[in-house]
């Protein structure tokens, strides 16, 4: 498996950036996992629309679905121009339902819903869903194939089900969403030292923060995190855009 960061903004996109956004390749296979805002000029770097073959949205908030819209668009508007461009899977949670329904778009999309301790097959991976703590309904997701492990928490914060998501994780992408000096009494994402506590306590080999607003001091998210993770042979870097990760 192969991975691309097109886009780990949290909330809003900052200059020149994307939201949330994975390209995951599996044996040549192309799978995009969330469609933020900012990410399909971002993956028309990498892939070709034509080779677009799937799509997990882990929930439905804006920063995760923005760009669904405008790939409608590109999809009705080449296949004007000749180009074909198939029907593609869309594997998402099915609430809340009013946004859920906004997904439908007979032709391009074939919605499949997900939901906590969903598991199917793609590309000869073994995909498992597991539910967040999180105001929408949210699957973090872990990615096996041919042994190794990739997982993504998407927007969450700690729950028990990070354990079996997380565990001996090859490359783990965690919300890093917040940082201590923000702690407020309700929570909606993981602060960075969250992060580093929980990579290292379930033997992440590599972690990647993610979910990171664009006005906070990166390299502050950076110190909690591995300040947190101690002396835990665990990796723990940024997710930069442009970077791609062998699995």
């Amino acid at each position: 498996m192969k991975l691309t960061i097109l886009g780990s903004s949290g909330a809003f996109p900052g200059p020149g950036l994307a939201t949330s956004g994975y390209l995951l390749e599996i044996d040549g296979h192309h799978l995009l996992i969330d469609c933020g805002s900012g990410v399909l000029s971002r993956m028309l770097e990498y892939i070709r629309l034509d080779q677009l073959e799937a799509i997990i949205l882990t929930h439905l908030h804006s920063d995760h679905i923005s760009d669904i819209g405008v790939l409608k668009y590109a999809m009705d508007l080449s296949r004007k121009a000749g180009q074909t461009i198939g029907n593609i899977p869309v594997y998402a949670p099915k609430t809340p339902e009013p946004l859920a329904a906004s997904l439908e778009s007979p032709g391009n999309f074939t919605l499949i819903p997900i939901a906590d301790d969903h598991h199917f097959d793609l590309f000869g991976a073994q995909i498992h869903c597991f539910g967040t703590i999180h105001p929408f309904e949210t699957c973090a997701l872990r990615i096996e194939k041919d042994g190794r492990v990739f997982a993504t928490t998407s927007d969450t914060i700690p729950c028990a089900n990070l354990t079996p998501l997380l565990r001996q994780a090859d490359l783990a992408l965690l919300d890093a969403g917040s940082q201590e000096k923000l702690r407020t009494p309700v929570m909606v994402h993981m602060t960075a030292a969250e992060c580093g506590t929980i990579a290292a306590q379930n033997d992440v080999k590599n972690m990647l923060l993610i979910h990171l607003l664009p006005f906070f001091n990166r390299a502050e998210s950076i110190l909690e995190a591995r300040t947190a993770a101690g002396d835990s042979p665990t990796t723990i870097d940024l997710a930069e855009p442009g970077l791609t990760y062998t699995i």
